[in-house]
């Protein structure tokens, strides 16, 4: 599977709250980096999918549409991408002001992707609202 088709089947089984999928698609030496307010988290596999499991349980019963604002993909080996692209949330029909922008990066081994890096910028104005505002 090429990458680009990998990435696309990613995102959309990620706002599919597809867990399964991600236990399978993050690497076990995964390592990730996440900055709020200037607070910097690194964590690994099991902190990430317990995130995704929070995050999917806690939007479960609510009316929540993720919005992907690609950036760019660029291949930085033989066999690794890095994809950078923001994550939105449409909330009750509404579009939150804030957004998540991530760097990951997928690496293709034994037959699959996987997501073996992560670096995410977490409450970063929304890529929609910036462009609006020019």
């Amino acid at each position: 599977m090429s990458f680009y088709s990998f990435f696309d089947a990613f995102k959309k089984r990620a706002s599919e709250h597809d867990l399964d999928f991600l236990k399978e698609t993050i690497h076990k030496d995964f390592a990730a980096r996440e900055v709020r307010d200037g607070e910097m988290v690194d964590y690994g596999y099991a902190e990430s999918v317990e995130g995704w499991r929070q995050a999917f349980d806690y939007f479960a019963d609510q009316d929540m549409e993720w919005i992907y604002t690609d950036h760019s993909v660029t291949q930085i080996k033989e066999n690794e991408w890095l994809a950078a692209f923001w994550v939105s949330i449409v909330l009750d029909g509404d579009l939150l002001p804030t957004s998540n922008l991530f760097f990951d990066t997928f690496r293709y081994e034994d037959g699959t992707w996987k997501l073996v890096r992560s670096y995410i910028e977490a409450g970063v104005r929304n890529p929609a609202l910036e462009k609006a505002s020019r």
